[in-house]
């Protein structure tokens, strides 16, 4: 598969960077920063960020979203169907917050309490952040230290922009809206995720007619660190035109 087409879309609280694993497999894709992240102009809604990313994307890109950036992919493949060819979504739900109706979420107290803290302890937030994220992972150290090490000694996003990311993660819910979208879509789901459960994954795939979802056993919420050759070989395999 030709990676020129490929953009990747990386989560809350993170950076381009991230991506590291993954670009050594395919070295033309583009990395870029959402919204307001690594000196890129602000936004503090899902369609802000939506309008601006899709403004950088040529027509029939693979587009590649990890957490928020899997949301953000999916609304831009809903309002811009002509820019996107194919849809990979890597540790994706389309509502991260349980609810009545909605089992496979997990507590909005957890994204309250990172909301509060941030304006006291910005590192120390970012830091239980990436343990959230490393948790299910069966080499959890490891992928830890990997995320540390890439993203700590990156610039602080815009203000205002994680507080409004966190609110994105707390409100969105694109289950109405996301089994309409009619392009190739591949989900990739690490078993252990504890930020995005794996039954939200299977609700997806079978909300979606089409979809295909790749489950990682021992993979937690960051599985193209844990697994990088795994997932890596299942993008290079995802439908898409």
């Amino acid at each position: 598969m030709s990676q020129a087409g490929m953009v990747l879309l990386h989560g809350w609280g993170t950076h381009p960077v991230i991506w590291e694993p993954l670009l050594d497999f395919f070295p033309e894709a583009r990395a870029l920063p959402l919204p307001g992240y690594a000196g890129s102009a602000q936004a503090f809604t899902l369609e802000q960020m939506a309008e601006q990313t899709a403004a950088q994307l040529q027509a029939g890109s693979l587009l590649v979203g990890w957490s928020l950036g899997g949301l953000l992919a999916a609304r831009i493949a809903q309002a811009w169907p002509e820019k996107v060819s194919g849809l990979i979504l890597i540790a994706a739900t389309p509502c991260f917050v349980s609810r009545a109706d909605w089992p496979h979420g997990i507590a909005a107290e957890v994204f309250e309490q990172f909301a509060a803290s941030l304006a006291q302890d910005y590192p120390g937030t970012i830091r239980r952040f990436l343990s959230l994220q490393a948790q299910g992972a069966g080499d959890m150290r490891e992928v830890l230290a990997q995320l540390r090490r890439r993203l700590l000694e990156q610039p602080r996003p815009a203000p205002g922009v994680l507080e409004a990311g966190l609110a994105i993660l707390q409100d969105s819910d694109l289950r109405a809206t996301l089994p309409t979208l009619r392009q190739p879509l591949t989900l990739i789901h690490g078993i252990g995720d504890r930020l995005a459960p794996i039954a939200a994954a299977r609700w997806l795939a079978d909300a979606m007619p089409g979809a295909v979802l790749h489950e990682i056993p021992g993979a937690g919420h960051a599985p193209f660190l844990s697994h990088a050759r795994q997932v890596a070989d299942l993008m290079g395999r995802a439908p898409h035109g």
